[in-house]
């Protein structure tokens, strides 16, 4: 039993032993989903000669998979949720257990916040997973968090330290952002390959995971924040395993990424603004050929994001950007220092984007550790990031119309690996995806929706593809 499920066992325990305080909140919900894709005649004879359809961690193209029509199933969960304070002691625990591994789900997964602490009057001391509120918020959905200890101090008044003591990181999963990032690996002729790539993922050395952060948060109607997170790599990802000799001799070979973030929120009641400048350095040991020095890669990137939302009524408007820079090649195309490397789960909320195909807008730190590609899906590229979000509610109902778009920087030519604001710098293609989601909604204890989604890509990738699903939730 590794230190992950030992914690989510101390939970399980934990929610029923505060169930005898007082009733534990129990949360059920489902999810139909349909998956079409299809195959077209290509109208443009324009080829990217890097990006491409490949599935690198299955080995396995698009066009020889069976997927490529209509994939349709249901998955369901149960969630134990309970926030409260007795005396000094106050707790905030959320977990959902899924329907099984035939959905490719994971057992369980924990909500933003779970986690069990001592709280004063200036600090708060626990355990368990807590939000990193230092984090960038451009993106509505954007996430990230520690899993392990934590303390937070408030030395006065709209005054914020968050000091994360030990963190397991793990890509900080929630359910919703992995309710369908499984679709595409989970034909029939692939569970077992996916099963195994799963189980590999887990057994991986936990002792290379931990993770030390530092934030603080300042203000009221306009707050400041920084951060600073430090992560050891160790053999952590495929991109990290290249020295066998130092791996087999220490469990690791020195790898490690620092992460920084530092921006402002300003919100006057209607109008909302927020932006941050982020920063990664680290050092990525390789024998890698495309690399200018074969014995080390220098990680030094830069990325900035930036967030505006208005609400005027029933209505909400919300535009979100982000931009990182890029690898530094050589003229002749070698690589000589790493672009930025972010960290937490994917800052958008469509569908294809952020989860079947999950594409993020630079180097990334997920749960299957440090990945760079350059593909369709599961592609980890350099790029620009937009995001907008129309929403209008009106008494119980909520309808969404959201909008993404994914353009990535040329990789095949030298390259300054500066944040680039020029069209030559960028793929001639973009990838592109549409939202519609309708909904009904009681407080928080009940939902019922339909959510509708289109994809569009370059004609050279020869593929089209929509997907609609239905989900619901009644919380007891």
């Amino acid at each position: 039993m590794n230190s992950f499920q030992k914690y989510f066992l101390f939970s399980f325990l934990l929610l029923c032993k505060m169930s005898s305080i007082h009733a534990v909140g129990v949360e059920v919900g489902i999810l139909g989903y349909e998956l079409f894709f299809k195959e077209k005649t290509q109208t443009n004879q324009f080829q990217s000669p890097v990006w491409d359809l490949q599935i690198h961690q299955m080995g396995k193209e698009f066009q020889n998979s069976s997927y490529l029509n209509r994939i349709s199933g249901e998955s369901m969960f149960v969630g134990l949720k309970d926030k409260n304070k007795k005396e000094n002691v106050v707790w905030d625990l959320n977990i959902q257990l899924t329907s099984g591994k035939e959905t490719g789900l994971r057992p369980f997964y924990l909500g933003k916040n779970h986690y069990i602490a001592y709280e004063t009057s200036k600090f708060l001391f626990g355990v368990g997973r807590r939000e990193h509120l230092f984090r960038p918020k451009s993106f509505g959905s954007s996430y990230d968090g520690g899993d392990g200890i934590f303390l937070e101090f408030h030395p006065q008044q709209n005054l914020t330290l968050q000091f994360f003591l030990w963190d397991h990181y793990s890509g900080v999963l929630l359910l919703e952002k992995d309710r369908f990032l499984s679709l595409l690996q989970i034909s029939s002729e692939d569970l077992n390959s996916y099963s195994e790539l799963r189980n590999y993922d887990q057994r991986t050395i936990v002792n290379h995971h931990r993770r030390h952060s530092f934030g603080l948060i300042y203000g009221e109607y306009l707050s400041l924040r920084l951060g600073i997170q430090y992560v050891e790599l160790g053999s952590w990802g495929k991109h990290v395993k290249d020295h066998t000799k130092e791996t087999k001799a220490s469990g690791a070979d020195g790898d490690s990424l620092l992460n920084g973030n530092v921006g402002f929120r300003f919100d006057a009641e209607i109008w909302e603004v927020q932006f941050d400048f982020l920063w990664a350095k680290g050092n990525d040991r390789t024998n890698s050929k495309v690399a200018a020095q074969s014995s080390s890669i220098p990680i030094a990137g830069e990325a900035i994001q930036l967030g505006s939302e208005f609400r005027f009524g029933s209505f909400l408007i919300r535009s979100s950007h982000f931009i990182s820079d890029r690898e530094e090649r050589n003229q002749k195309n070698q690589i000589i220092r790493d672009g930025y490397v972010s960290t937490g789960s994917h800052p958008t909320q469509t569908p294809y984007l952020s989860q079947i195909f999950r594409i993020f807008p630079s180097a990334a730190l997920t749960e299957r550790g440090y990945e760079k590609n350059y593909a369709l899906k599961e592609g980890r590229s350099f790029g620009y990031l937009s995001e907008l979000v129309l929403q209008f509610t009106y008494h119980q109902f909520v309808l969404k119309i959201i909008g993404s778009y994914f353009l990535p920087y040329q990789v095949t030519r030298p390259s300054d690996g500066r944040i680039s604001f020029q069209k030559r710098d960028f793929e001639v293609f973009y990838i592109g995806e549409g939202l519609l989601e309708f909904s009904v909604k009681e407080d928080s204890s009940f939902e019922l929706g339909i959510g509708v989604s289109q994809l569009f890509v370059p004609d050279s990738l020869a593929l089209k593809s929509n997907f609609g699903y239905v989900f619901g939730r009644l919380e007891i």
